[in-house]
Order: structure tokens, then sequence, then C-alpha cells
């Protein structure tokens, strides 16, 4: 038996082919997708710019099983789950208190060290079926918002260290899908104001029209960020600052946007060619400033990020904006890379 699958040949060069369903050995599970979306790290592996294990990418996955190896237990035939990407050692301390995304072992993902969910049907190895990387959703949440759970437990990640609940004011610099969602995650967590900054005029247009909950749509492209934080805080700065964006640039100019005892999330990974940035210093020790690092989520996050959407304190259906079938994958990644074709959230339905 084949099915469809979006299979890498070469870096940059990728095809839709037929390929034999997996079938799955001992401990294993068989999963046939739903939904699978596309995000910026598979942007930069299917143009040949990062290199992963596998031929077959994709990890924001909403699915149900199609069957079980020998040996499985607790898994049934079509239930429904979302994965969770990071596969720790599951001995070291950091696995041991599910911060697998921290593990000392170096963790493996899907899509990146096991084949993902750009095809019809994919194999959940038996270290996540084992370490609970299959997570439970409900029947009355769509598959495209259930692909939306790993992005979003990604920044409540970032955000755990924020106490969100009291901040007047937050500011996001980044208007993609994950500055969006740190913003609906610090809405949901009680931030009184929230304010998305982004050079793309187009994206802050799309936010608008899309109705998404945010105070402040600001053009820093057109508008100095510290002036208008100044204006807009009195002087005092902002509660906190999320770089949701791989621009290094913004990450010494957002400490002085701070009010004292603020918070910076450097959310956003650097080139690993250049992420050298000169800060000061000084800024942090009489400000008594909070620099955080955020990087992908282990179990509680994607529960966190799960009862967000389910419960609809984050409304997922606004952000999905754009679905395409696996023959229009080109399409798709197209579509998703346009700032002017007005995606927020692009979803691959098999």
């Amino acid at each position: 038996m084949n099915m469809k699958a979006v299979v890498i040949k070469s870096p940059g060069v990728y095809k839709i082919e037929e390929v034999p369903v997996p079938r799955p050995s001992q401990g294993e599970v068989l999963l046939k997708i739903e939904a699978c979306a596309l995000c910026g790290t598979d942007q930069r592996v299917l143009s040949g710019e990062k290199i992963v294990d596998v031929p077959i990418v994709g990890h924001e996955i909403t699915a149900r099983v199609a069957g079980t190896g020998p040996g499985v237990k607790n898994i049934k035939e079509g239930g429904r789950y979302v994965v969770q990407t990071v596969i720790g050692c599951g001995i070291c301390p950091m696995c041991k208190i599910q911060r697998d995304n921290l593990c000392e072992n170096t963790f493996k993902a899907i899509g990146y060290q096991f084949n993902g969910a750009f095809a019809e049907y994919m194999i959940m190895p038996k270290s996540g079926v084992d370490h609970g990387n299959l997570i439970p959703v409900p029947e009355d949440i769509s598959a495209e918002v259930g692909t939306l759970i790993e992005p979003l437990s990604c920044c409540v990640n970032g955000m755990k260290y924020i106490p969100m609940e009291e901040m007047e004011h937050v500011l996001i610099f980044g208007g993609g899908i994950i500055g969006v969602l740190n913003g609906l995650v610090a809405r949901a967590r009680g931030a009184r104001t929230v304010t998305i900054m982004d050079v793309s005029q187009e994206r802050l247009d799309l936010h608008k029209k899309l109705g998404l909950p945010f105070d402040n749509l600001v053009n820093s492209r057109e508008t100095n960020p510290q002036e208008w934080v100044d204006q807009h805080t009195n002087g005092r700065g902002v509660n906190a600052v999320v770089v949701a964006a791989s621009v290094k640039a913004i990450v010494a100019p957002a400490l002085k946007l701070l009010a004292r005892a603020g918070h910076l999330s450097v959310f956003a990974g650097m080139p690993k060619s250049d992420p050298v940035s000169e800060i000061d210093l000084n800024l942090i020790h009489y400000g008594e400033l909070n620099i955080h690092g955020a990087t992908s989520s282990a179990y509680n996050e994607f529960i966190t990020a799960r009862d967000f959407l389910v419960s609809g304190k984050i409304n997922g259906e606004a952000l999905v904006t754009h679905r395409f079938s696996l023959d229009d994958f080109h399409k798709a990644v197209k579509t998703q890379a346009d700032p002017s074709s007005g995606a927020l959230k692009v979803i691959i339905i098999p």
C-alpha cells in the first residue's frame, strides 16, 4: 500500500511522491495525518538552508491512530492526538522533570531525526510512545487548530518565566505567527496592554483584518520604537519585551525599552554565523532586568497550549488563513513565504 508524501531529494529539492505506507514495529504507532502546518523552520529545511536527518519533514501535527505495533498499551486505534515534537533521552536531570527541550544528551525530534507529517501517514517511534509524546485532543477541536498546539506550546514555554498576570504593557517584536502567538499567550494570561511591532505594514494590516486582540499595531520601520514607548508609557518603559524575530539588532535596544524590573524574552534564535551582540550590562544591573531564553517546549507546555485553544481563551480559528492539499504543497510553501499573500498560518491537509 502506498501513500503520498513530500520527499526531500537533496538540499533545496523536494517532490510529491508515492511511497510505501510505513508499518509500525514493536512499540510504535502508525498515525494517519489529519493536518500538518508549515512553519518557518520547515521553510529553511525545504530551501536547503537547514539540513535534517530525514527525507520527510513536518512537525505541527494533528492525527489519528491508524494502527499499533506489538507491545503498545493505552493507545487505541482511532484515537485523536497532536504530536509533541521533542523526544528527550528520558534519563538526564532535565528530562526527569519533563523539560525534554533542555535534554542534556541532545533531544531528537519529529521531522528532524524521525520522519514527519507532510505525508498521509507517519510513525511515532517507540521512544516517543513510551515518553508520552502523543497528546490527546478532543473531537470538537478542528484538525487545523490542533496544529497550532505545537507552536503555541513554544510560546507558553518562553512566556512561563514572565509574571504576565502582573504586566501592564507587553511589547512583541515580530508580527509573524510566532509573534502573534506570543501576544495571544500574554493576553490569555492577563497582560493588560499588548503591542505588536513589525516592519511590514502588510502583516499589521492582516492582524487588523483578522480582528486579533492587540491594543497597538506599530510599524517599526516608520516609527522609532524608543520614542513610541517613551510616549505611550510616560517614559517608564514597558514591562516585558519579546523578540520574536531573528534580528539580533533588536535585542540590545530592547533592553532600553524596559521599565525597572522588566523582562526581555529572546524567543527567536539568531543566525549561527553571527549570533553575538554587545549589550550594556549596567542596564541589567541597575534596572534589575530579567533576560530569558526560549527553545521549543515539552509536555506541560503542550497541555497548557491545548487547553488555551480548547477552552476558547485563545481563538485558533482566526489564525488559519490558508489550506492546501499535498498535491499543492509547492504552492503552499510559496504562499507562506510571500508577505503579500495574506498568509498567517498555512495548513497542509493530506
